[in-house]
C-alpha cells in the first residue's frame, strides 16, 4: 500500500481547493482498502474517503489524518433481455454514462456530465431531467469502517431520497467505508417502457429509440 505524507489535496478536487494531507493513499483493490483502515484505525487517525473530488473543499490547513482516494476501476456488461453493468466505485461517473449509451442502453442517460465516480452516486443518489440512480440500481458492495467486512446494500437497502440516501445518515458515521462496486440494470429502448432497478452497480431498462434520443435539452 503505497502511503504518502504531506500531499497537496488541491489538484485532487474540482474546486483546486485546500491544504495538505497528513497521510494519503489511492487503493485500487478492496484490500488495500481494507488496509488503509486498519492502518487509520491502529493510529486513530480521522479518515476521509474521497472519490472524484467534486463539490468538495480542504480546509488551508489540510487534514489531520489519512485521505483514502478510491481509484477502483473495472467495467463489465452484460447483454441480454435485462442488459446489465458493473462498475467499480473509482470508475469516471460521465465515461460510464457515455459507454452505456453507446451501447444503446437506456436508463441513465440523462445523467451525462455529472461530476465524479460512479462510488459517490448512491451516496447523494444522483439525478438530472428526470432521471435519478435510484431508478436503475440493484446493489452496491461496500467495505464496512468498523468491521471491515464487505457488505451488499439493495436498491430498497439504501434508502434513496431526494438527493439522500442512508449513507448521507445512519451510515454517516460507522460506515460504509468505502463503496467497492456497484450494480445496475439498464435496458434498450425508451424510458417510457424503462424498467427499475446502477451504482459500484448495475442498471435495467426497455424500450425502442436510442439512449441519446431521450435527454431533454
Amino acid at each position: 500500500m503505497p502511503l504518502r505524507e504531506h500531499v497537496p489535496l488541491a489538484p485532487y478536487t474540482t474546486l483546486g481547493l485546500g491544504g495538505k494531507a497528513r497521510y494519503f493513499v489511492e487503493c485500487d483493490t478492496e484490500d488495500q482498502v481494507r488496509a488503509a483502515l486498519i492502518y487509520a484505525s491502529a493510529r486513530r487517525l480521522p479518515v476521509y474517503v474521497l472519490g472524484g473530488g467534486s463539490n468538495v473543499v480542504f480546509l488551508d490547513a489540510g487534514f489531520p489524518g489519512l485521505v483514502l482516494r478510491i481509484t477502483i476501476g473495472g467495467v463489465e456488461f452484460r447483454d441480454g433481455p435485462t442488459p446489465e453493468v458493473r462498475a467499480g466505485a473509482g470508475v469516471d461517473w460521465d465515461s460510464l454514462v457515455q459507454s452505456v449509451v453507446e451501447r444503446g442502453w437506456t436508463g441513465v442517460e440523462c445523467l451525462s456530465g455529472i461530476p465524479g465516480t460512479v462510488g459517490g452516486t448512491p451516496i447523494q443518489n444522483v439525478g438530472a431531467y428526470g432521471q435519478e440512480i435510484a431508478e436503475t440500481l440493484v446493489s452496491v458492495a461496500c467495505l464496512d469502517r468498523t468491521t471491515r467486512e464487505r457488505q451488499t446494500f439493495t436498491a430498497e437497502d439504501c434508502a434513496f431520497g431526494y438527493r439522500d440516501s442512508r449513507f448521507k445518515r445512519a451510515d454517516r458515521a460507522r460506515g460504509p467505508g468505502a463503496l467497492h462496486r456497484a450494480r445496475s440494470h439498464a435496458a434498450t429502448g425508451s424510458r417510457s417502457h424503462a424498467a427499475h432497478p446502477l451504482s459500484g452497480a448495475t442498471a435495467r431498462r426497455g424500450g425502442s429509440r436510442r439512449a441519446r434520443d431521450h435527454c431533454p435539452d
